[in-house]
């Protein structure tokens, strides 16, 4: 993490980071925003803030929780976005490549949206092409998460800034 801020840490999209930091950022962002959801989605059920989906039997809160746990959300995806964008800068790829598999996920809605609009003679080819792109966003996502996770950074400085793990020196003594 080097000299980064905690702030710009969660919330910038600048420099690098490590494999390690993403890996335990992305853990813990994960179990607290699990945490908190589950803490507001009890409360709301104790205080008979929401109601039981008919269809799932589950409790969906409604109101204040629901604006809370809305935002948990967007905390967990904003965190997650940025230490991704720090983890690809220091992979030498730009954070953009991030938005790759939520774009085929958002086509791939679409296009069923689209199919069940149809004609049900007309519906198995739209439902073929959603099945495609959902197919594109898993291996997208797939592939991102190998890169992110599981490969190590490019040594030496890059456009997005120096390598924390340091460059091994020439003069260096045993």
């Amino acid at each position: 993490m080097g000299s980064m801020s905690w702030t710009q840490f969660l919330f910038g999209f600048k420099g690098r980071i490590q494999r390690m930091y993403w890996w335990i950022t992305s853990l813990v962002v994960l179990v607290v925003s699990g945490m908190l959801s589950q803490s507001l989605e009890f409360w709301a059920q104790d205080m008979g803030s929401g109601a039981i989906d008919t269809g799932t039997g589950d409790f969906e809160p409604s109101g204040s929780f629901a604006i809370g746990m809305g935002l948990i959300a967007i905390f967990n995806m904003w965190i997650n976005f940025a230490v991704g964008a720090k983890r690809l800068h220091d992979r030498n790829r730009s954070g953009w490549w991030l938005l790759w598999p939520t774009l085929a996920m958002i086509l791939a809605i679409i296009l069923l949206v689209i199919g069940l609009a149809e004609p049900e003679a007309e519906r198995a080819k739209w439902f073929v092409f959603a099945g495609a792109a959902g197919v594109v966003a898993i291996a997208l996502g797939i592939w991102l998460f190998i890169e992110l996770g599981f490969l190590k950074g490019t040594p030496g400085p890059n456009r997005f800034g120096p390598d924390h793990l340091g460059q091994p020196q020439s003069d260096a003594k045993i």
